[in-house]
């Protein structure tokens, strides 16, 4: 049957349908038909009917030997597809742009390239004096608070060459977050490991205070990080603080949108 919604039509029978493939996803396991069926509040018989549909179609699968039922490979099929057109640049620009509204502070967002943390894409305040942020520029692992949540996050084998390169060449930046061994590395990355925020103020740039969080996705593998930044001195780097709290909730949000299970 279909029904008009405004300028919409939608299938009845889909939409009720699809109550059954959303109570399999949020169980992440297989369920009889009497759980399925109360978690779609769904009448065990009606629910059968359904489900029959699905397995012919592959979005849902039997087990032949408990009786459950799973997603089956077009499902699987059909979400592996969803997360390869999932571009995270793309992704995260309505939330940096909501992130900039809330914060009042310039947002930008960084990828691991191949020569490290590089800055892909920026929100600018809307401040009679704002923060430009040049795209394409690879900022440091250990002094920019982008960089910091790559490294905490990344797996070691990524991260650790990374670490003991910046460590060997040294730099006045390092020298000014006393930074001079490994074990002050590990100092500062567990704290950003704890508390979920890197924060940078004037190592990359006098001027420059920063905040950043890791995003996650289905792996729960970093594959960006999204940052505030603004004058030092006028905004707050406390972890704690409501750009804090604003910029983790920002993050998570679009990790959760990118398949990432947060908490």
């Amino acid at each position: 049957m279909e029904e008009k919604g405004g300028a919409r039509q939608h299938i009845q029978s889909v939409v009720v349908g699809a109550r059954l493939l959303e109570a399999l996803v949020r169980r992440n396991d297989s369920m009889s038909l009497t759980a399925i069926s109360k978690a779609a509040d769904m009448a065990p018989a009606k629910a059968h009917r359904y489900l029959a549909s699905f397995i012919e179609t592959g979005l849902i699968t039997q087990s032949k030997t408990t009786g459950y039922y799973d997603l089956g490979p077009l499902s699987l099929d059909l979400g592996l597809a969803a997360i390869r057109r999932l571009d995270v640049v793309e992704l995260a620009y309505p939330f940096m742009v909501s992130l900039r509204e809330e914060t009042g502070e310039t947002v930008s967002l960084s990828v691991l390239g191949n020569f490290g943390p590089t800055l892909v894409r920026w929100v600018p305040n809307n401040a009679p004096v704002n923060i430009t942020v040049n795209v394409g520029s690879v900022l440091p692992l250990l002094t920019s608070s982008n960089g910091r949540a790559f490294a905490a996050f990344l797996p070691p084998e990524k991260a650790d060459p990374l670490i003991e390169k910046e460590l060997a060449e040294g730099s006045a930046a390092l020298e000014a977050a006393n930074i001079r061994s490994r074990a002050d590395v590990d100092r500062v990355l567990n704290s950003v490991r704890e508390s979920g925020v890197a924060e940078a103020v004037g190592l990359v740039l006098p001027a420059i205070a920063s905040l950043s969080c890791p995003i996650f996705d289905r792996t729960n593998t970093v594959v960006a990080v999204l940052t505030v930044l603004g004058i030092t001195g006028m905004i707050s780097t406390e972890r704690d603080s409501p750009i804090s709290q604003t910029l983790r909730r920002t993050a998570a949000r679009i990790s959760e949108m990118l398949g990432a299970r947060m908490g």
